[in-house]
């Protein structure tokens, strides 16, 4: 796992389209978009995207509308390489070096269940 750079933002678009597909997304990847947001985030001091050679995880540190205190908010995470665990963990150890509060992620509705990781659920998505 390493960080990534601008070269890796068209793989990490491909793989984006797998995670919609995988996890049933029901809004189309705009690859431009997908793009841009990547390379804003690789810009950024606090952004965050690694990736392995089948996997990414990009994030970004954030405060909530509740609270001015920074949150690590995953915004897509896939493996087709058995890294996830592996990404997760770098994400972690970014999110707390930086001094997040917390680390929210999301799955897909029948997602991995996160409890074994220390995680709980805090909230359900839902889309029309």
């Amino acid at each position: 796992m390493r960080r990534a750079a601008s070269i890796d933002i068209p793989d990490i678009v491909d793989m984006i389209e797998d995670l919609r597909v995988a996890v049933s997304g029901p809004v189309p990847v705009d690859r431009a978009w997908v793009s841009r947001t990547l390379a804003g985030l690789l810009a950024s001091d606090d952004g965050y995207v690694a990736v392995t050679g089948g996997g990414f995880i990009a994030g970004i540190l954030r405060p909530t509308i509740i609270n001015p205190a920074l949150i690590a908010q995953e915004m897509g995470w896939f493996a087709r390489d058995r890294s996830g665990l592996r990404l997760l963990r770098g994400f972690e150890a970014w999110a707390s070096e930086r001094g997040a509060t917390l680390v929210q992620l999301s799955t897909g509705p029948e997602g991995l269940d996160l409890t074994r990781l220390g995680y709980r659920r805090a909230e359900l998505a839902w889309v029309k």
